[in-house]
């Protein structure tokens, strides 16, 4: 496998504070209906058969209130009658909400209004509880305005210890299966956490040696795979190792067993060549960050859309952040795919829980803006979306057979950060690019992160651009997300981002296309002779709330739009190409070109093309 470890592209994430304000849609609220359920059997006791459990049910729900029931927020949300474990058949089945986990969700809101009645005095709740994709585990974030009681109620013979704590506002908590207890001065909810359907991977028995990682992902460190199992392993069911090929009873289908846990039944892929396949069942871990070159992973589902196979092809990048790899799907009949799947779990050991909490919140909002952001987007320079997985975090995209304009030794000379390409690479980048910003504007929405690590390109196909994880409407509030060189100088002390602030980002990309300037992002490179780095937050900060970092940060971005004003006025008026560069870096957003304007100009003149 090929690791690619970029010093320089960096691009800053959302921020804390604008993670507060997102407020996702698949929730709950409370009713003034119902009655109490203080003497219900503890949700642990309660049975989620194989029907259920193929329906991928993450969450068993129980209201705790003297008055108040719980009505689902969206579809993937049903009541259920459930039996407890060793009842008398005549004893009544006990009512829950059951929560399903489906390819489309990233987390599960919790809002209860403040109480009423003279019995029940207590301010509102608001719990966000996001699905760890590497894990089992769900990391609850407290949005409340106060304090929240977090308690384990599960059985002393449950796995994982129990819990008592205070939970502050903004505070998270990692929560691993069983049944927990939240309290806002009375107990209000009981919810348990069930243990996902694990995905398998399967490979070649003429591959000798095929592996696996069996810890979480991010937590071993060596990296290295085995089929090689312990006694502890063994009997702790970390890894369940399954070879069916000489099984006599499913000899006549042509297909691999599946075993999904020891509750499910088999559920049948059909795969080429099943008799030299190997099946290895990960309890625990993220398979599509497990899987090798050549292995295929079974992802199940509860419907059609949520069960497929993926197959590696080759690895295209590996970051901190992500994990980029060509793959066949079983669902696009297109043929490779680019898969783009965002890791949860940093490789730094000594990362605080709340820090890995907040990555959890942070890629899944990530995760869930670059869907939606693209799943309507059809243009011939727009990466086309086929589809995501919320519960894996990836995102199955077109292959594009080219390299980003950032790619050392490709499109960007090694040793100077000069761009390889000549003035007809230039002309397509900006007819392709211009043409695909149009129309995003058009759908009233900004990319945020225009640079050249984010536009793909080759002379057969043109420019494609990618990566829409930090895109927002129009309407939005500007973010303090994206890349510091490519950043509009109106962010500065107004914070004003909007489709001008893609053009302007466009116009700093061009600069370094037309070779007028190195590689912004190389300047952020440790070591770098002329090291300029800010952080975009930092640039709007109050002087009362910030230290010295905040006012560098401004002193920066300064001397960069110095540099970047010194390149726009070397560009000449006379060649058409320049002059829309030159208007694209306009420092007014009002006088700025629009990508509309640029689009036709490049599209009319043929000047452009013929000018040296």
């Amino acid at each position: 496998m090929t690791e690619v470890f970029p010093s320089e592209e960096k691009t800053e994430p959302f921020t804390p504070e604008e993670l507060h304000q997102r407020l996702l849609h698949d929730s709950i609220h409370l009713d003034e209906v119902g009655d109490a359920h203080y003497d219900s059997v503890p949700l642990d006791n309660l049975v989620v058969d194989q029907d259920h459990h193929r329906q991928n049910i993450r969450i068993l729900v129980r209201p705790l209130t003297q008055s108040r029931s719980v009505s689902p927020g969206n579809d993937n949300c049903q009541w259920l009658a459930l039996s407890a474990e060793f009842a008398d058949p005549q004893q009544p089945r006990y009512r829950v909400l059951a929560v399903t986990q489906t390819s489309k969700d990233i987390n599960f809101s919790i809002r209860i209004p403040q109480g009423q009645g003279e019995d029940e005095v207590r301010p509102p709740l608001w719990c966000e509880l996001y699905y760890d994709p590497a894990s089992d585990s769900l990391i609850l974030w407290n949005k409340s305005d106060v304090p929240v009681a977090l308690a384990r109620t599960s059985h002393p013979n449950h796995t994982g210890a129990n819990f008592d704590q205070e939970l502050v506002p903004g505070a998270t908590k990692e929560l691993s299966p069983g049944t927990w207890r939240i309290s806002v001065g009375i107990p209000v909810l009981d919810f348990r956490i069930l243990e996902k359907r694990p995905a398998t991977l399967q490979a070649s028995i003429d591959n000798p040696e095929p592996s696996i990682v069996r810890s979480p992902i991010g937590r071993n460190s060596s990296g290295k795979r085995s089929f090689s199992l312990d006694d502890n392993e063994q009997d702790n069911g970390v890894v369940e190792k399954r070879l069916r090929a000489d099984d006599s009873q499913n000899a006549d289908k042509d297909g691999v067993i599946i075993f999904l846990g020891p509750k499910d039944e088999p559920l049948i892929f059909p795969l080429p060549n099943a008799a030299k396949t190997k099946e290895v069942s990960i309890a625990n871990g993220h398979a599509l960050l497990e899987i090798q070159k050549d292995e295929t992973a079974a992802i199940p589902g509860a419907g059609e859309l949520d069960q497929y196979l993926l197959t590696k092809r080759h690895q295209i990048a590996t970051t901190g952040a992500s994990s980029v790899f060509t793959a066949e799907h079983s669902n696009v009949p297109e043929g490779v795919i680019t898969v783009k799947v965002l890791k949860t779990r940093a490789p730094d050991a000594d990362m605080r829980p709340q820090d890995t909490h907040r990555n959890v919140i942070r890629q899944a909002d990530i995760w869930l803006r670059e869907y939606q952001s693209q799943e309507d987007l059809k243009h011939e320079s727009i990466v086309k979306l086929y589809g995501g997985d919320a519960r894996y975090l990836s995102l199955y995209m077109e292959h594009i057979d080219g390299k980003d304009l950032a790619a050392r030794g490709v499109w960007r000379e090694t040793s100077t950060d000069q761009f390889i390409g000549d003035r007809t690479d230039a002309i397509r980048i900006l007819r392709d690019i211009s043409g695909a910003l149009h129309y995003v504007h058009s759908k009233r929405r900004i990319h945020n992160d225009i640079k050249p690590a984010n536009i793909l390109y080759s002379r057969d196909r043109g420019a494609v651009l990618c990566d829409f994880g930090l895109s927002t409407r129009i309407v939005d509030p500007a973010t303090n997300g994206g890349t510091p060189f490519y950043v509009p100088p109106e962010f500065i002390g107004q914070k004003l981002r909007g489709a001008a602030s893609d053009v302007w980002a466009l116009g700093i990309t061009m600069l370094y296309v037309l070779r007028k300037i190195a590689f912004p992002d190389a300047r952020g490179r440790q070591g770098h002779p002329k090291q300029l780095y800010w952080m975009i937050a930092d640039l709007n900060r109050k002087p009362a709330a910030h230290s010295t970092r905040g006012s560098s940060a401004v002193a920066q971005m300064q001397q960069w739009l110095g540099e970047v004003y010194d390149a726009r006025a070397k560009l000449n008026p006379r060649d058409k190409m320049e002059f829309l560069v030159l208007q694209m870096l306009t420092p007014n957003p009002n006088q700025r070109i629009t990508m509309a304007k640029v689009r036709n100009e490049v599209l009319k003149d043929k000047d452009i093309v013929t000018h040296r």
